[in-house]
């Protein structure tokens, strides 16, 4: 393997450690939206449980599309080590 190629392919695991630590926040964001509308549950705030519904929602769309492009990345990667 060139040196041009190490270089990629750690700059690649590096992306690669970032992408697992902005999946990692993105998880802990929805459990804590989730511990909020467990709290809300008592108070019956309808106005506040909607909003929460909407970010948690997105929250979730985000979190399925960082783990798509993470996986897609990997991949790449992957195939970048196995040619070289």
């Amino acid at each position: 393997m060139d040196e041009k190629t190490q270089k990629r392919i750690k700059i690649m695991n590096s992306v690669l450690v970032k992408m697992e630590d902005i999946k990692n926040s993105q998880k802990s964001l929805i459990q804590k939206i989730g511990v909020v509308e467990v709290q809300l549950f008592d108070i019956q705030s309808k106005d506040l449980d909607k909003e929460l519904d909407k970010v948690m929602q997105r929250a979730s769309g985000t979190l399925d599309i960082i783990k798509q492009a993470t996986e897609a990345f990997e991949m790449k990667r992957n195939r970048l080590e196995n040619e070289s």
